[in-house]
């Protein structure tokens, strides 16, 4: 992998092919803007960030372009982890991975050891456009917690799940798509968030 002004130039690059700014860049990481910009200065990143700077900019660039082998991209994302893939009706409902086999349901490979209740979906719509298209893999842990900005599953009674972003403004929370094309919705007793959306593999074939 590339190090110092390299990395820092790759990084760089990287952000301005998927037309995101510094600030999104560290709301997806959870880390600070400042620490972005270090990045690119200094080109030094955490090795606790390696896997997801790959998962995050894949839309856009290979792990090559940050100067990872073909070894080492094997190491990252197959590493043993994977989680089930849901329809977005069962995606509310309570998972038991005792009950799963190989034989009856997709698996889906993940780049972090995932919690015990994550599962996997693949968005359709266009609600969450640019960063979200109809084919995405996205993984989902119920187990994370839910903070203002986060990308959630959510549902409206027993109604199928949707994705949104959440937004929480004083004691009002909303649902927000990224696609301006939709309203935002005002969040209320009737709405229950399935899990927080932890990645996202972009399938090209």
């Amino acid at each position: 992998m590339y190090t110092g002004k390299k990395l820092g130039e790759a990084i760089k690059s990287a952000i301005e092919l998927k037309g995101v700014r510094k600030a999104d860049v560290a709301r997806a990481f959870g880390i600070k803007p400042p620490s972005v910009t270090s990045w690119i200065q200094t080109g030094r990143v955490d090795k606790t960030h390696i896997d997801k700077l790959v998962s995050y900019f894949a839309d856009v660039v290979q792990p090559e372009h940050f100067g990872i082998g073909s070894f080492e991209t094997n190491e990252i994302l197959f590493n043993g982890y994977k989680v089930p893939l849901l329809s977005w009706i069962d995606a509310s409902k309570q998972l038991d991975k005792n009950a799963l086999t190989e034989s009856n349901i997709i698996w889906v490979p993940t780049l972090r050891k995932p919690g015990n209740h994550a599962f996997a979906l693949e968005v359709k719509g266009d609600s969450m456009e640019p960063e979200f298209t109809t084919g995405d893999r996205i993984i989902v842990d119920p187990e994370q917690p839910v903070k203002d900005g986060c990308f959630v599953i959510v549902r409206e009674n027993d109604n199928e799940a949707m994705f949104k972003q959440y937004v929480c403004e004083g004691s009002y929370h909303y649902l927000k798509p990224l696609n301006n094309r939709y309203p935002i919705i005002k969040m209320s007793d009737n709405f229950y968030i399935c899990g927080v959306v932890i990645e996202k593999f972009k399938i090209y074939v």
